[in-house]
């Protein structure tokens, strides 16, 4: 039997070689990288990413301290090129196949800058003008450019994909079916997880196929081989969506966003599931012409009737959630905890803040307080109690 060896990972780990005899610390400093990088299977592929964002981070840190003096130096200058150079190449080489990547849009525009003025001696002068870079130290900038396969009667077309988000748990890729001339979203479990944490993510996918609402994304296949589920794409999260917009959205726009959230969750909570991983990340706002509708998602930690996998120990991971919770035990979560974090995020919605503090009413600050009480009896007992608040305190708005 002939082994097939993937002659482009060949290649990298050759690559691998020349910039260890170069740099020699890739066990010290590019290895603060590495976890960033764990979605992608190839060891040598990590090490790759996890050796060049480190680099590209220091000479971008050197670039920022010469803003200044409007003079790169020589010997940064030199080395800039030969890192994007590098990148280029490596990428160009893997174009095509399912280890295709890409860089960051900012970092991109930032290398595109770089390119215009970099010399290869005698140092680079720093165009007036250029900003001061961000680095970007606690997220991957490398993203893998992967593939789905479509069945399309006896055909098998293979469709490239492009990571847009991702943890601990799984990473979630978009792509566009040219059939159906829309994009779609891949929701792919990372590798490692446990027995347990892999049922979450099937029970996750099992839990929204059942729910029927225009309020909650919808997911459509799993693929058991691939540990991948397809799912409708939606354009946004709540956080990025009221970030960009926080500034021209008016009272009755938040308004209407607020009411779709509690449609939502009544509904949810009809059919007899609890969310409990509610945050401003995961509720999702679909984009239409003359409407933005808000979709709740990530189901991973639901709590349904007579289920086993809520242990004592398991982890309360709801950024909105009551923090008494860590002290109590998340298994004590009950729909006043759910009441709660939809309090905290209707606060969000209205005002674009999570710190609570500021009120636009005295009406609106009861309204808050009284979701967020210390007393669970004093709380909102159900959504439909809550609702029925917010459309009076919504009067004083």
């Amino acid at each position: 039997m002939v082994v097939r060896t993937d002659g482009h990972l060949i290649y990298l780990r050759n690559k691998l070689d020349e910039f260890d005899e170069k740099y020699q610390y890739f066990e010290q400093n590019a290895r603060m990288y590495l976890d960033f990088y764990d979605y992608v299977d190839d060891e040598s592929l990590r090490q790759f990413f996890s050796i060049f964002h480190y680099q590209l981070n220091f000479l971008f840190k050197h670039m920022n301290q010469r803003l200044q003096s409007g003079h790169y130096t020589a010997n940064e200058s030199r080395e800039l090129l030969y890192v994007l150079d590098e990148i280029s190449t490596v990428q160009a080489n893997f174009r095509g196949t399912k280890h295709e990547f890409t860089i960051v849009l900012y970092y991109e525009d930032i290398i595109r800058q770089c390119e215009a003025f970099l010399q290869h001696s005698g140092g680079s002068p720093i165009p007036s003008g250029f900003p001061r870079i961000d680095l970007i130290e606690t997220e991957p900038i490398f993203q893998v450019t992967s593939s789905i396969g479509i069945e399309r009667g006896n055909r098998r077309t293979l469709i490239p994909t492009k990571m847009i988000g991702g943890g601990s748990y799984a990473t979630v890729h978009k792509y566009k079916d040219d059939y159906y001339n829309r994009p779609f979203a891949i929701k792919r479990a990372n590798k490692g997880l446990t027995k347990d944490e892999y049922q979450r993510f099937k029970t996750e996918f099992d839990t929204m196929q059942k729910l029927n609402s225009p309020y909650v994304v919808e997911v459509y296949s799993f693929n058991e081989e691939n540990r991948e589920y397809v799912m409708e794409y939606v354009d946004k999260t709540l956080d990025a969506y009221i970030a960009e917009n926080n500034n021209k959205l008016d009272v009755s726009e938040r308004i209407s966003l607020v009411r779709q959230i509690l449609k939502a969750f009544n509904y949810i909570h009809s059919k007899g599931v609890l969310h409990r991983d509610i945050s401003t990340k995961n509720v999702l706002i679909k984009l239409y012409d003359e409407l933005k509708v808000a979709k709740v998602a990530d189901f991973g930690l639901v709590k349904l009737p007579g289920s086993t996998l809520t242990k004592s120990d398991t982890e309360m991971k709801g950024s909105l959630n009551d923090p008494k919770l860590s002290v109590t035990g998340f298994t004590h979560y009950d729909m006043r905890h759910e009441t709660y974090a939809l309090v905290r995020l209707i606060y969000f919605v209205m005002t674009g803040r999570l710190t609570v503090g500021k009120y636009q009413s005295k009406e609106f600050q009861s309204f808050i307080e009284k979701g967020l009480s210390d007393n669970l009896d004093d709380r909102y007992q159900d959504v439909m109690e809550l609702q029925a608040a917010f459309n009076e305190v919504v009067r004083t708005l």
